[in-house]
């Protein structure tokens, strides 16, 4: 075992998937100001990019996690097609499914989410919005981003979960809100039955909660679809 202030670098061969680094958490106990102190448990290998994220988390992840990611892509181009939105929100939002489940992907091998991904995902339904003109749906894409986030905030303010996890809330909200603002509480609302039932299932107090978020907007862009929100 590596003693305090080693520092323990991992070779290029220790994976094919490559390009990582070692992340070093540094700090101050006890010493004179200013010493390094690296401890086993501040040791924590991370990929360096967010496309080499994407693909660890595809290459470790088990076949059926695999298979639910594909599905929850297509499912995402179906309920983006299907909802009652103009044609720019529609495809932005089917775009934006299936970023939010790649990210959703990673949250299950890291516990985190990629902020890249997150604001890819932005990005795309605020083209999309803007690309109608609409002041209505910019409007709500605006409210649902500020509902779905703030509700998120207002978990993380008593339950502690990350702020990754308040970001693609946020993400959730916005293009749930730019189909109708109601639709975006609901995602949030899916999003934390699913994790509170699927967290005393099995008894895991600490959760990703990526794939909670996608099935509540599955859920609600599901419900639009159907038009039992309008």
């Amino acid at each position: 075992m590596p003693s305090s202030g080693v520092e323990q670098h991992t070779g290029d061969s220790a994976s094919f998937l490559g390009n990582y680094s070692v992340a070093l958490r540094s700090g101050e106990r006890g010493g004179r100001k200013g010493e390094r102190m690296t401890t086993i448990e501040t040791l924590r290998v991370v990929p360096a990019g967010t496309t080499n994220r994407v693909v660890a988390a595809w290459a470790g992840a088990h076949p059926l996690l695999r298979g639910v990611v594909i599905a929850s892509c297509a499912t995402s181009v179906v309920l983006g097609a299907a909802v009652p939105a103009p044609t720019a929100v529609r495809w932005s939002i089917a775009v934006a499914g299936v970023v939010l489940a790649l990210a959703a992907m990673v949250d299950v091998r890291e516990h985190k989410l990629p902020n890249r991904l997150l604001l890819g995902a932005l990005a795309t339904i605020t083209v999309g919005v803007l690309a109608t003109s609409s002041v209505a749906l910019t409007v709500g894409a605006t409210l649902g981003m500020l509902l779905g986030g703030g509700l998120m905030l207002l978990v993380r303010l008593t339950r502690g979960v990350g702020m990754g996890d308040v970001k693609m809330a946020g993400v959730v909200g916005a293009s749930a809100g730019a189909v109708e603002i109601v639709a975006a509480p609901i995602a949030i609302a899916v999003a934390a039955f699913a994790a509170a039932t699927f967290g005393l299932m099995t008894r895991r107090h600490r959760l990703p909660l990526g794939p909670a978020l996608w099935l509540g907007w599955g859920v609600s862009m599901a419900a639009c679809a159907a038009g039992w929100l309008s």
